[in-house]
């Protein structure tokens, strides 16, 4: 703990308690909460009011374990936050992340402080009607890669307040405004409800080789044709697929995953079906997807009426917006 550490909630008889909440000095019957060495209340008219250790002794948990119990206090106190908005974000793309649900304010049933959950020890468990989520207090360490990794695999959202940056005699009305209300600090590092929408669009994906000719790599039968070289459709990686609506990820060793043949490129698309998807779309499929003697799928193409979609194995070409089911 360092001398700017000042803790300001602490342990008596096993309760939580402010420092605003006993008397002063030794009389104030409390322990570290980390520790559990006697503390002295120190409440004089010119420092904030604050609890320091009986020995002298630098207690190293000990203002990281008082900020857990002072949230939990406040949280369990105000029986309500504020949570952050959750996105569906695509790292491995050019995508913008979409939002999947509002920052909102949720009422809260129960707060428990570091709660064993298998091999896991949050520092918060909020429980909110029949779901619960952790929150971990971020001062000098956040959460690493290990921890976040259980975390994904147990499906356990959870929200990350970085305390990191601000000053360390922080008072009980600063964190509440920080836990309860709107907050830079606040943020989901790991949420479940993104998780599934980050796996629909996945699922909705193809796996697409990458072909190098020369110095340009290039995807070959591109979905949405937006390029086309004697009757084939492709693309180029760099100048189509990099900056595509459909590339839902191109971090991969000789391929991408692209969403363009089922037109999946935000999450409306999921409410709709696949011939409204196509009819929105700027660049429709055929009615047909395959042609009907070779079994390949068509690619757009140009002739001398207008674009078609052609089997680039035999002469089979149909018009675009032509659908056979009607002629």
């Amino acid at each position: 703990m360092t001398k700017h550490s000042k803790l300001i909630y602490a342990l008596k008889d096993g309760n939580i308690v402010s420092i605003d909440d006993v008397p002063s000095g030794k009389e104030c019957g409390c322990v570290c909460p980390a520790c559990g060495d006697e503390l002295i209340a120190r409440k004089g008219q010119k420092r904030m009011h604050h609890f320091a250790h009986r020995s002298n002794e630098d207690c190293e948990y000990g203002y990281e374990s008082s900020l857990h119990l002072a949230a939990k206090d406040i949280l369990s106190r105000a029986k309500k936050m504020v949570i952050p908005p959750v996105y569906v974000e695509f790292p491995q793309s050019g995508k913008s992340k979409e939002l999947i649900s509002k920052e909102r304010e949720i009422s809260i049933d129960d707060v428990k402080l570091e709660n064993r959950f298998d091999d896991i020890i949050p520092d918060i468990v909020v429980d909110s009607g029949d779901e619960h989520f952790f929150i971990e207090i971020y001062v000098t360490h956040p959460i690493d890669d290990e921890k976040l990794k259980k975390l994904k695999e147990k499906k356990i959202s959870t929200i990350e307040i970085d305390l990191s940056k601000e000053k360390r005699d922080i008072s009980v009305e600063e964190l509440s405004d920080i836990l309860l209300k709107t907050s830079p600090q606040k943020s989901w590092k790991y949420n479940a409800v993104s998780e599934k929408w980050y796996q629909q669009f996945e699922k909705a994906s193809d796996k697409m080789p990458l072909t190098q000719r020369g110095l340009a790599l290039h995807v070959d039968g591109c979905p949405i044709g937006i390029r086309n070289w004697k009757g084939k459709n492709y693309a180029n990686f760099v100048d189509d697929c990099t900056g595509c609506e459909y590339c839902f990820s191109y971090a991969h060793e000789g391929y991408i995953l692209c969403s363009g043949r089922e037109r999946i490129a935000t999450k409306k698309d999921f409410l709709i079906s696949k011939e409204e998807r196509i009819s929105n779309s700027n660049n429709p499929l055929p009615k047909i997807e395959k042609c009907p003697n070779c079994k390949v799928q068509l690619v757009r193409a140009k002739k001398d009426k207008g674009d078609v979609w052609q089997c680039p194995r035999c002469t089979f070409y149909i018009p675009v917006g032509f659908n056979l089911d009607e002629n």
